[in-house]
């Protein structure tokens, strides 16, 4: 068996350059400074995966207490234009199903005939009109700023007397400021809700200049 071993060592096909020692030695340095670097990387993951996570339950506490007082501004305006309006609180969790299927769901009871969602083809232009307004001003509104700033480009386009009425009244009870389009063919009512109205004219042909702005302010009481 030790002759046998001796003729494998002699005719056999070994690496007998004595550097090949060096370069296992350093190799193996190598393996052990990247276990090392490995596992201090690990523990920077675990870190950063902690600071992720309450980081993103934090956010989402936020996101529920956001949502909350949304549906509070939605009901407070709602209150003001008499039109019931639910929004429950949706389903938010700290996990990527739950949020994924979390959304937001308005309904509108216009007159006590019914609720309608935000996309019901069936509400009236007038009702349309009072959705979108209760939508975009709830986003303005915070318990230490109640109202905000609005552009609104011609709200009382094809609605009836009855419905800008019912917007204008609206617009008033709000506490908010707003910009408003109108062109001046509409019906008078639609200048009852402003303090102030430019009146604007295109440059008629043949002229260096379009007209000047008319402005209209309301005296008060």
């Amino acid at each position: 068996q030790l002759e046998r071993l001796k003729r494998h060592i002699d005719e056999g096909d070994w690496i007998t350059d004595p550097a090949v020692l060096v370069v296992r030695d350093r190799l193996a340095a190598d393996v052990d400074r990247r276990e090392r670097d490995y596992l201090d990387r690990q523990g920077y993951c675990a870190t950063a995966r902690n600071h992720t996570e309450n980081a993103r339950a934090a956010y989402i506490a936020k996101l529920r207490a956001t949502v909350r007082q949304y549906a509070k501004n939605l009901k407070a305006l709602g209150d003001l234009a008499n039109v019931s309006v639910d929004c429950p609180t949706p389903h938010l969790e700290n996990d990527d199903l739950s949020l994924s299927q979390a959304g937001l769901e308005v309904r509108f009871d216009f007159d006590r005939k019914g609720a309608v969602g935000l996309n019901d083809g069936e509400a009236s232009g007038g009702q349309q009109v009072m959705k979108s307004l209760i939508l975009l001003i709830g986003l303005l509104m915070d318990e230490a700023r109640p109202g905000g700033f609005v552009f609104i480009d011609e709200p009382f386009a094809h609605l009836d007397v009855a419905n800008i009425d019912r917007v204008g009244t609206f617009l008033r009870a709000t506490r908010a400021q707003y910009l408003i389009t109108t062109p001046v063919t509409h019906n008078a009512n639609v200048f009852a809700p402003a303090q102030l109205t430019l009146v604007t004219r295109k440059k008629q042909p043949g002229n260096d200049w379009a007209p000047p702005i008319g402005v209209l302010q309301r005296a008060l009481d």
